[in-house]
């Protein structure tokens, strides 16, 4: 076997990485969630705040990962509405499918906080 195929990951070893990666990705919008409402109680009266504050935070850190990934201003500059396509389909998806989901268990949801 030649060192390229054995570097190659195998589709258990893809399978295994996608569950870590799952587990991550859920981690990580729990703990979003955690801090935005946490932000919500120190801003009553204005829990619309965060929400908005949220989605800036995703626009200007999705940004960020746009501009690393293309090093000059020009390739940045390019990539703008292909990003943009990108991230309103998925916050679209997103959306739908949360929409979705708190509209099965809408009395379940509401009264948890």
């Amino acid at each position: 076997m030649s060192d390229q195929q054995q570097q190659q990951p195998n589709e258990q070893q893809l399978n295994e990485q996608q569950k870590i990666d799952d587990q991550k990705f859920f981690e990580n919008i729990d703990a979003y969630i955690a801090l935005a409402n946490a932000h919500e109680t120190s801003n009553r009266g204005a829990p619309q705040l965060v929400g908005a504050s949220l989605i800036f935070a995703a626009a200007r850190y999705n940004t960020f990962l746009v501009a690393r990934a293309n090093g000059e201003p020009d390739a940045f500059n390019a990539k703008k509405e292909e990003a943009k396509a990108y991230f309103m389909d998925q916050f679209s998806k997103m959306l739908d499918d949360n929409w979705a989901d708190y509209n099965q268990n809408f009395e379940q949801y509401r009264i948890q906080k």
